[in-house]
Formats: structure tokens, C-alpha cells, sequence
């Protein structure tokens, strides 16, 4: 039961760390603002961080974490990588445009960690452009993507063009629908990789 609760604290308040660091920015939200937010003493945050930018990579982690983790069981059931690359597409502008303010912290905020651009590749990117690799691999072992192009460097090119697609639909702060944008990237992208 207690381990529970404290999961559940967790969550309440990398929760309400979005709302906050969101509205305010990271550098302007303090603890304390986290902590009312999120119904706790300020020190109580010290329980599950050690500090606010560990609060800030956790809510990049847990993002990524639930990303992986659909994306995998859902590629698992399908079949052509072109059918798999359509469908990341899809979930990941979803995913993505399904939370602004997660969205501004992923797409804005964390890029002005220097500490965190550092460990970018160290963390869970590095195990979703390892997906990439192997739909791009697949691909090109069906003889439906380009054998000339590198995997990795076609996964980070993929992996760049959903993430300048995310970003410019938080930074344009349209009221529109980002997975909308699904197809025109799936249909770039493929267009590059056959």
C-alpha cells in the first residue's frame, strides 16, 4: 500500500511540475510553487528529487517511458515497415499533441538544459532511435526502403522531422490537432527513404 502512495505522490508531482514549469518557465518556477500545486509540503519534493532539474528530466523520462512503451507493444503486432514508420508517425504527433503543456516542456524548456542536451542521447532517445533503426533496417531488408541510406542517420533524421514538427506547433500556438499533420509527415518521409 505505501509503495502506492508513494508512486502516486510521484506522479502528482511531476504532474504538477508540468502545469507549473509550463505556465511559468523552468528557470521562474520554484519547489514551492511545485509543492503547492501538487498538495505537499515543499520538502516532501526532496523525498523523490534531489533537485528541480531531476524533476525536470523525470518528466522528460516518463514521457518517453509511456512512448516506448505503447509504441513497442503496438509495433509488435504489425508487419511491413512502412506500415510500422506510418504508425510511430502517428503516435508519436499524437502523443505528443495530447498535452500542451507537456509539449513545452519536452519541445521548449528542456532544450535550455545544457545538462540535459548533454545526456540527450543517454536516455530513453537512444532506445526510441534504436526503433527507428530497426523499422528502417526492416525496410530495407523487404526492399521497400533505400539500401544506400545509413539506419541511423535516416532514424535521426526521422526521429528530427516529428520533433521540428512537435515544436513548431507548440511555438505557433495554433488550436489545432498535431496528429492532424500525421499523413504529410508520413508521406515526406517516405518519399526520402523508397
Amino acid at each position: 500500500m505505501a509503495r502506492s502512495s508513494t508512486g502516486m505522490k510521484r506522479a502528482a508531482i511531476l504532474d504538477a511540475a508540468v502545469v507549473e514549469i509550463a505556465q511559468r518557465g523552468y528557470y521562474q518556477t520554484t519547489v514551492a510553487m511545485i509543492a503547492k500545486r501538487a498538495g505537499v509540503a515543499d520538502g516532501t519534493i526532496y523525498l523523490y528529487f534531489a533537485n528541480k532539474e531531476e524533476i525536470l528530466f523525470s518528466l522528460f523520462d516518463r514521457s518517453m517511458d509511456r512512448f516506448i512503451a505503447q509504441g513497442k507493444a503496438e509495433l509488435d503486432a504489425m508487419g511491413a515497415a512502412e506500415d510500422k514508420l506510418r504508425h510511430i508517425i502517428e503516435l508519436h504527433l499524437s502523443l505528443v499533441g495530447r498535452d500542451r503543456d507537456l509539449a513545452i516542456i519536452t519541445q521548449v524548456e528542456l532544450r535550455h538544459s545544457i545538462h540535459f542536451m548533454d545526456q540527450f542521447s543517454r536516455t530513453q532517445v537512444a532506445e526510441y532511435l534504436a526503433v527507428l533503426v530497426g523499422v528502417v533496417t526492416q525496410g530495407q531488408e523487404e526492399g521497400v526502403f533505400r539500401k544506400d541510406q545509413d539506419p541511423v542517420f535516416a532514424a535521426k533524421a526521422i526521429f528530427g522531422v516529428m520533433d521540428e514538427m512537435a515544436t513548431d506547433w507548440v511555438l505557433s500556438r495554433r488550436n489545432t490537432r498535431l496528429e492532424n499533420k500525421a499523413p504529410e509527415v508520413a508521406t515526406f518521409l517516405l518519399g526520402g527513404l523508397r
